[in-house]
């Protein structure tokens, strides 16, 4: 869990007050009682701080908090009138907050406050539970790629019309992953608990990225003072600028998507939709600036699946891949059907892939390899891909005839 640092814009005394962010870890499923520790602990201290609600993780509770320091990394303490004075380091408090409250793990820019190495537990490798929404040009073949890879099944609606967004739900949560460009531009939207994150394939992203999204944003996990220090004081200013500063985005890193071929229109709806912290509201604001229903926001808080969709369940990857390339290549396209011999009746191809067999072995035996008539390297490239295209076609052929008898 990465920390972050953000400057005021605030000029003056708080030109440089930073904020510290900590990331906590209980074992405990809900976190109720964490949080109650996390806010007494930080209350107790004078800390200006802000505490997020708690995010259940695979039997963990994970909660935030964000704490205003100046330059050296000092915390700022608020007095009963509101004043400010400088507690301890931030690395030394965050260790005390972390014995004072019982937390299993505490992270601060990449490190536990204890141990200070990378935390080791297989269960914040694991994704959640919770619930996927998928929006785009989704066909049943590549998410049978999708639901492959995440080994997940899907339920797939596609669009009521052709020139429709076709919608798909899964029950978990998923963040990212690999799409074929022609699903693109798709918005996949994911929540578990209070932490809602949504990832973003674009038209015309750049063929660099490889299928995974242009972007990903994490929204902040709706958080809350851990007190409220005495209306128009020093330390109320502060805590004003902490709230302000929670759940901002950074324009800079959303222009730099230019670099990746994501057109301004679009860099300018992440701009606008993506402020606040994460919330059903949140979700709303994202499907409307890009031309969705608000409404579909709603299959990331009932249990419910869109009326008529098609189930996609995992299969091996292999398998999967088979579908999708035995779908793509029934497509009409520009090269003639009678050259897609996968369009062909399962007998036909099969004799095909015969006949190849045949001819190419009749030109093997007709060299004269003392005497080849050309190059001999052009003879063996040209019997390597005949015997390859024939064997391809009577090895499917055969298995499409199999299959045709069997469900005959």
């Amino acid at each position: 869990m990465a920390t972050s640092s953000h400057e005021s814009l605030q000029g003056g005394d708080q030109a440089h007050t930073l904020v510290a962010a900590l990331t906590l870890f209980f074992e405990e499923p809900q976190g109720q009682q964490a949080e109650a520790k996390v806010r007494a602990l930080l209350a107790a201290r004078e800390a200006i701080s802000l505490v997020s609600v708690p995010v259940p993780w695979n039997g963990l509770a994970i909660i935030e908090a964000s704490l205003a320091v100046n330059h050296e990394g000092l915390l700022l303490l608020a007095n009963a009138e509101g004043d400010i004075r400088l507690g301890q380091q931030v690395e030394d408090f965050a260790l005390a907050l972390k014995l004072g409250t019982g937390a299993l793990y505490i992270d601060q820019d990449d490190a536990e406050v204890q141990t200070e190495e990378p935390i080791d537990d297989p269960r914040l490798d694991a994704m959640p539970s919770g619930r996927t929404l998928a929006i785009g040009a989704l066909n049943e073949q590549d998410m049978g790629l999708l639901a492959a890879a995440s080994k997940t099944s899907w339920q797939l609606l596609p669009p009521p019309e052709s020139a429709g967004a076709a919608v798909a739900v899964h029950e978990g949560f998923l963040v990212g992953g690999v799409l074929a460009a022609s699903q693109h531009p798709v918005i996949m939207l994911s929540r578990t608990g209070a932490r809602f994150t949504a990832s973003f394939w674009f038209r015309k992203q750049s063929a660099k990225l490889g299928g995974h999204p242009a972007w990903v944003h994490i929204w902040p996990v709706a958080a809350s003072p851990a007190f409220w220090p005495p209306a128009s004081s020093a330390a109320r200013s502060e805590l004003d600028w902490l709230i302000a500063n929670q759940d901002g985005v950074d324009d800079q890193e959303l222009d730099e998507l230019a670099e990746q071929s994501v057109g301004p229109d679009d860099i300018e709806s992440l701009k606008q939709a993506l402020v606040g912290t994460g919330s059903l509201q949140s979700v709303q604001r994202v499907l409307e600036a890009f031309g969705h229903q608000p409404a579909l926001a709603r299959y990331l808080e009932d249990a419910v699946l869109p009326e008529g969709a098609r189930q996609i369940e995992p299969v091996s990857m292999a398998r999967a891949v088979g579908r999708a390339m035995f779908a793509e290549s029934r497509k009409t396209s520009a090269r003639p059907r009678w050259y897609n011999s996968l369009s062909w009746k399962p007998v036909a191809q099969l004799a095909l892939g015969l006949i190849e067999a045949l001819v190419f072995s009749l030109v093997l035996a007709a060299t004269d390899w003392q005497e080849p008539w050309a190059a001999p390297w052009v003879i063996v490239l040209l019997l390597v891909l005949g015997y390859v295209d024939a064997t391809g076609n009577t090895a499917l052929g055969a298995l499409r005839w199999f299959r045709a008898r069997r469900r005959g």
